[in-house]
């Protein structure tokens, strides 16, 4: 992916993240991966990490197998295992970026590689048995069988270019994780990994690419997945067919079996996920694994174009924390844009938080380095750096600070640093829950989740997301109010789990006919959420009914033949990532990032927003005074000891000029049973300060009003609870 921009330099280098270990017994260590105590910088100069207060960088690996003699192999691990004690020593581990990807050369640049041309060949040929500690026998099947294909036969690739230079006679194409020797060859590589005593990997291309793959081993293990989650009786509903060992796999929308097709491509990049984990556990019961999921300005191009389904790799015993290319270019750098906008991915960020149920999420965001920023000045240097930050630990992320460190960051970084205690053992917390489901993109469906955080947001109301595997969980019970932003697909189980949350005393915000199929996309008989409205099908205009201890609201939503489709253009016939999903879906980046939300579906979302603010009243955390350029989140220590307020201020220009915000008005609702015992404030990354407050107190429940003078980028108030 767009990481190559580094990776590829790196690879054949020095590579690896680190964070700071704690230590157990003599001899024996273990990560510490609290996401408020991660702070990640490239170089691993030992004074860069000092000064920055760095506790991740980068550090060494394993050779490659394919590039090197079995002598300068063995050579390489004992300097690697001898670098990394000397890290460990230091108080770091290491973590290795690996590649999933297989190397080719071509004559030029411009000719279609062709599959002899892999280099992995000439390694089978010549080397494979000088592995075969690692590797095992080898594979009678060539690596020319193991990437993944379309329908064809003809395979995908991708040439890297450092940005604005051309590319090279270089390509680069990807196994296939269904195919066993291709796997066998991953389990490999990441053993070795773990051999050096690092202590996880990133692994690049978590992907099967768009298009692919048709080969034998995908055609078999499909039909096994369908047999073991999709019901005969389902898919003659569906499809007239329950033949699964003789469907033709589908090609494109429309098809047969398309939205099972779309989910079996990323449970197969998830269960190849765990199969690494598994192995590299064996040499290290420490090790941590990472994807690299979503980015481009697509909403599907790596859940659904490219298999990285962020929900199943965010699941226990799957991915241990999660690397995101969220931005690509200047076009989604956070900060206004010339136009006045409010640029922020804010909305992702807080879908990575949910879907990773809290695990760290490091972002690798644009460089602020020429040609993206033609010659950046200092302060932009400086400006541009602290919103990346401000933006991502606002949401439970870690930015990755990259090859150029200003000032600006150095500032920010010490501020972490001086209140990791207070970051520490927090999570995403606020009254307020909107639910994401892949599952509606999965199956072509419109859904808003997306779309409507950024309107939240712009109206100044702090919020987080919810994943379909959150509904059943009695933590549901905690937020005043669930959103339900059109999520046509929705199983009758979640259906009555989002009933009990009513009925107990929630709010619930339903918008559109949600629920009207059930998770395989069939029509719903029986609709339970319909059915709390007073009838079997949904009303046509708003409704706000009482139900139990709770309440149910709904808005209708009427889907307009546009789709509220974004007219838009690809960087060529498709992103660094893929398609752009323009013509598939509404709820896309080019939507909520750069707020080019159809005007129709604004006015609908800002309808929802009113309801939000209008049912919870004084109970909402948000901003009561007009700041368009603001947005806040809050976060719960886990043992609800404190709660945390983060103020970002996105009122900042490519060149550099802040615009201070000046007597914003916050209010924040305090957690059931808790009232708030002081407040420290800063908003100008210096020392936490007391700052006065009012209380308001409504059923129970304790409102804290604050008044705060000015943040210059980014702000955090720490709320001590008793």
């Amino acid at each position: 992916m767009r990481s190559k921009s580094l990776f590829r330099y790196v690879l054949l280098t020095v590579t690896a993240l680190m964070v700071t270990f704690a230590q157990e017994k003599p001899g024996t260590w273990a990560p510490d991966t609290d996401w408020g105590h991660w702070r990640l910088g490239q170089k691993s100069d030992q004074e860069f990490l000092k000064t920055n207060n760095m506790t991740i960088t980068f550090g060494s690996g394993a050779p490659s197998f394919e590039d090197v003699s079995r002598e300068e192999f063995n050579r390489g691990m004992e300097q690697a295992k001898a670098n990394n004690r000397a890290l460990h020593d230091k108080g770091f581990i290491v973590l290795r970026y690996l590649t999933s990807s297989i190397h080719g050369r071509s004559a030029s640049n411009k000719d279609e590689p062709q599959k002899d041309q892999i280099r992995m060949l000439q390694f089978w040929r010549e080397k494979w048995n000088d592995y075969e500690d690692y590797l095992g026998p080898k594979p009678a099947q060539d690596p020319t069988t193991w990437i993944t294909v379309r329908p064809d036969g003809t395979f995908p690739h991708y040439r890297y270019a450092p940005y604005g230079q051309e590319t090279t006679n270089e390509f680069e194409t990807w196994g296939c994780p269904n195919n066993p020797h291709f796997t066998r060859l991953m389990e490999g590589r990441i053993r070795a990994q773990a051999e050096t005593g690092i202590d996880g990997s990133y692994i690049d291309w978590t992907q099967i690419a768009g298009g692919t793959c048709y080969c034998g081993y995908c055609k078999r293990n499909f039909a096994a997945y369908l047999k073991k989650n999709l019901p005969p009786k389902v898919a003659q509903a569906k499809y007239g067919a329950d033949d699964y060992d003789n469907i033709a796999l589908p090609k494109k929308r429309g098809e047969a079996f398309w939205a099972e097709w779309n989910t079996f491509r990323g449970y197969s990049v998830a269960e190849f996920h765990q199969r690494l984990r598994e192995v590299a556990r064996k040499y290290n019961p420490n090790f941590m694994i990472s994807g690299n999921v979503f980015g481009g300005f697509g909403y599907g191009p790596i859940s659904y174009d490219a298999a990285g389904n962020m929900e199943m790799l965010g699941r226990d015993g799957y991915d241990d924390f999660v690397y995101s290319e969220v931005q690509e270019y200047l076009d989604s750098a956070p900060r206004k844009d010339e136009q006045g906008t409010k640029i922020t991915n804010s909305p992702a960020f807080k879908f990575l938080a949910a879907a990773t149920h809290g695990k760290p999420v490091i972002v690798y965001a644009t460089e602020i380095t020429p040609p993206i920023f033609p010659h950046p000045t200092e302060s932009c240097l400086n400006a541009m750096s602290q919103i990346n930050i401000a933006e991502a630990v606002a949401n439970h992320a870690v930015f990755r600070e990259k090859r150029l460190t200003p000032a600006g960051a150095t500032q920010m970084y010490r501020f972490l640093a001086t209140n990791e205690d207070s970051l520490r053992n927090v999570r995403m917390h606020a009254n307020v829950a909107v639910v994401a489901s892949l599952r509606q993109y999965l199956a072509d469906e419109l859904s808003f989740a997306f779309s409507a955080s950024r309107v939240l947001a712009d109206n100044g109301m702090a919020h987080v997301m919810l994943t379909e595997d959150d509904l059943s969980s009695p933590a549901i019970n905690q937020f005043d109010m669930v959103v339900v932003p059109y999520l046509p697909l929705v199983s009758s189980e979640n259906q009555q789990a989002l009933v009990r949350y009513a009925k107990a005393g929630g709010t619930l915000l339903i918008v559109g006919a949600s629920g009207s199929k059930d998770q395989y996309g069939l029509p719903q008989s029986k609709l339970p959420l319909a059915q709390l409205l007073g009838g079997k099908q949904y009303p046509a205009t708003d409704v706000t009914r009482r139900i139990g201890k709770g309440q149910v609201l709904f808005v209708p939503v009427q889907i307009p033949p546009s789709r509220f489709l974004i007219p838009m253009k690809s960087h060529g016939d498709y992103t660094t990532f893929g398609p752009t999903m323009a013509d598939v879906f509404a709820d896309i980046p080019e939507g909520y990032t750069r707020n080019r939300i159809d005007p129709e579906l604004r006015k609908l979302l800002e309808r929802v927003a009113d309801k939000v603010r209008e049912s919870l009243g004084t109970r909402v955390t948000r901003l009561t005074s007009a700041s368009p350029f603001v947005e806040i989140t809050t976060m719960t220590e886990k043992a609800d000891r404190w709660m945390l307020l983060h103020v970002v201020n996105y009122d900042v220009t490519v060149d550099g000029t802040i615009t201070p915000a000046r007597d914003l008005k916050v209010q924040v609702a305090i957690p059931r049973g808790k009232t708030a015992r002081s407040v420290t404030w800063s908003g100008a990354l210096t020392e936490m300060k007391p700052v006065k407050y009012t209380t308001v107190s409504r059923a129970g429940r304790q409102m804290l009003i604050l008044d705060l003078n000015e943040i210059s980028i980014y702000g955090l108030a720490k709320i001590e609870l008793e």
